[in-house]
């Protein structure tokens, strides 16, 4: 049974310490929305709901869709205190990727750049254990035209929004 997120959730919480270690199985597509266009503007780029706070075994699904959209990127910065420990640099699908991880990152947030700062997305982070309205709501508000919110807002409204459907 998953728990909600109340409306006041400002980011996305420390990892439980009863979050499995279980690697989440890789024929899973990632759970994302993207909104059109993805633009350089501080603003959420898309919208991600992870199986797992496993970011090793989360981020191969996630990076081929960014792939396959043909976004160059090989850099991916997150919160440390929301994801299991990480090595420094991964290889998926045959790309050196490097991750680095900051305490000071927004906790609902990830960022994924190419090697020349030329390119960046900025992904709100929907958590694991989120019930699936809340999740849902998240997406539509990630995928919206013009400017959104920044993550923690975000994430409210979603509650808000998920709250009024239940």
């Amino acid at each position: 049974m998953t728990t909600a997120i109340e409306p006041t959730m400002r980011s996305l919480p420390a990892m439980p310490a009863s979050q499995s270690m279980t690697r989440p199985p890789a024929a899973l597509a990632a759970r994302v929305s993207f909104r059109q266009p993805v633009t350089s503007a501080p603003h959420v780029d898309a919208a991600w709901w992870p199986r797992s706070r496993d970011l090793e075994g989360e981020l191969p699904g996630l990076l081929d869709v960014v792939w396959t959209a043909a976004r160059d990127v090989d850099r991916v910065s997150y919160p440390i205190h929301s994801w299991l420990s990480v090595p420094r640099r991964l290889d998926i699908e045959g790309r050196r990727v490097r991750l680095g991880g900051f305490t000071h990152q927004d906790p609902s947030m990830i960022s994924l750049r190419d090697a020349w700062g030329a390119e960046r997305i900025d992904i709100l982070v929907i958590p694991p254990e989120a019930e699936p309205a809340l999740a849902a709501a998240a997406m539509v508000l990630a995928s919206r035209s013009g400017p959104n919110e920044r993550a923690a807002p975000m994430l409210e409204l979603a509650a808000a929004d998920a709250g009024g459907r239940a």
